[in-house]
């Protein structure tokens, strides 16, 4: 009985130890089987790191991605050349917005949001009335979506734009800051932005924190100082698409542009003109003025805009009906990028500019921003990619445009703005003999001297809400006052036909 016992714990023991062996056994297949899977997938990986072409732009985030550095010592022992070489690897991996369009979708799919993607400043906060005294904005007025940044690589975004909005009323009463008619299915909130769904679309909106626009009032008020009467100055400040879609539940986060566009004319020098397009525009709300997945106007908005100027000036100015409309589907801009809501990315919209018939009668001269001639061509420029369509007015900012046109009457325009005014000179080429254009952001001469020396006749300085308000309107002074007395000279001049 006993050995019968110990020959079955011995047939127990050897049984364990067999299992125990199995199951090492298995145990090393998996780890070699998983060795030689890692391994040749993690070298395939750094290979392919290695080898394959790296992105310069990113065109979901609408800028230049980061440099490889050069070396020099002192950046080397410094810790700055190593830390920049990390930064352009990690910044330029192959594939990146393909891949950022893979986690963006995947993350939408649970539900997941991160806030860290959002590319600008300040989360929604209650925003108090302006203080018209009060030469700073809130923070949330400054946030970057690229007008107050150096870094823009424009771009960007006309579809059905018909969600949030409220009832259309007379110009005189309509309180277009939010939307009084039905509530939107959803809404999204991200850092600054709110994301809206309503009548089957989706539409991003920046909120407005507000501003006197003390800075951007002064500014101008001591350009008519120093050019005086000879030269007209216009200022139109075009409110963001948050100003007639904002849904009334969030009115709280989203300051009346309204009263910003007020407060900076009430501070402007009698002589100086100031064209107020927030009724202009209120009036045209249910029409495609603003994009949902971009964060400019529309071309359709600008020539709203752009007549309401014309109007007041007492220019020629033509009907849209005499325009050629050139159409480019499947346009997604730069709110994406600002939220990587996937939503709008696969919401894309169409998006239509406006040709005027003279163009091909007009030619457009091309200069660095310290005026420095780099040649001739079209101001309407084919983009080969559809997420930079608004590339096509000008094809950018950071350089210095002149227009000659075929319209003999002696006027000169210079356009001071931010990237909104990108789609407002082509609608003024039947108004003006000659047409500047500058952006506040990267001139590199004396304005003044500009002025006088090309003899210019108006201004117009047209820019969005949040410029004028913002840090934005701080390079208007430098623009007055950097690099005087310099001559100006046209190389461009000699190119002419």
């Amino acid at each position: 009985m006993e050995n019968n016992k110990r020959n079955h714990d011995n047939d127990k023991k050897r049984k364990s130890g067999l299992n125990n062996l199995s199951r090492k056994g298995v145990e090393h297949g998996f780890a070699v089987i998983s060795i030689m899977i890692i391994v040749p997938v993690f070298f395939t990986a750094v290979l392919l790191l290695t080898v394959l072409p790296r992105p310069e732009i990113s065109e979901i985030e609408k800028r230049e991605l980061a440099k490889m550095p050069e070396f020099t010592f002192e950046s080397y022992f410094s810790g700055e050349y190593t830390a920049d070489v990390a930064e352009h690897y990690d910044d330029t991996v192959p594939f990146r917005d393909d891949l950022k369009n893979v986690g963006y979708n995947f993350k939408s799919i649970f539900g997941i949001h991160n806030e860290d993607e959002v590319k600008v400043v300040g989360k929604p906060s209650v925003v108090t009335k302006p203080d018209n005294d009060k030469d700073e904005t809130s923070e949330s007025s400054k946030h970057d979506t690229s007008e107050n940044s150096k870094n823009e690589t424009q771009q960007s975004s006309s579809g059905d734009v018909s969600e949030n909005r409220p009832e259309e009323s007379s110009a005189e009463t309509s309180d277009t800051s939010v939307q009084e008619s039905t509530e939107p299915e959803e809404v999204t909130v991200e850092n600054g932005i709110i994301v809206v769904k309503s009548n089957g679309h989706y539409r991003a909106l920046e909120l407005f924190g507000g501003g006197s626009g003390s800075t951007y009032a002064q500014a101008l008020n001591d350009f008519h100082k120093d050019l005086g009467d000879s030269v007209k100055i216009y200022s139109m400040v075009a409110p963001l698409a948050s100003e007639y879609y904002t849904p009334s539940s969030y009115s709280d986060f989203n300051a009346s542009q309204r009263e910003s566009i007020e407060s900076i004319k009430s501070k402007l020098d009698k002589d100086i003109v100031s064209i107020d397009i927030t009724d202009v525009l209120g009036q045209h709300k249910d029409e495609d003025i603003y994009f949902r997945t971009d964060h400019h106007w529309t071309p359709l908005g600008a020539y709203y805009a752009a007549e309401a100027f014309a109007k007041t000036a007492g220019l020629d100015f033509k009907d849209l009906s005499t325009y050629k409309k050139n159409d480019m589907e499947g346009f997604v801009g730069t709110m994406y990028g600002f939220t990587g809501d996937a939503n709008l990315n696969n919401d894309p919209e169409l998006f239509s500019y406006y040709t005027p018939d003279n163009v091909d009668k007009c030619m457009t001269y091309y200069y660095t921003t310290d005026f420095q001639y780099t040649g001739k061509g079209r101001f309407f420029n084919g983009v080969g990619d559809i997420r930079s369509a608004y590339l096509t007015f000008m094809g950018g900012d950071e350089q210095i445009v002149k227009v000659k046109t075929n319209i003999k009457n002696g006027k000169k325009l210079l356009i001071v703005k931010d990237s909104y005014g990108n789609a407002i000179p082509g609608y003024l080429f039947g108004s003006y003999e000659e047409i500047y254009v500058v952006d506040m952001r990267y001139f590199g001469l004396n304005l003044v001297d500009f002025v006088k020396q090309n003899n210019v006749t108006d201004m117009l300085f047209t820019m969005v809400s949040y410029s004028a308000v913002g840090g934005n309107a701080d390079n208007l002074e430098n623009l007055r006052t950097q690099a005087k007395g310099k001559k100006i000279v046209d190389e461009g001049l000699k190119d002419e036909e």
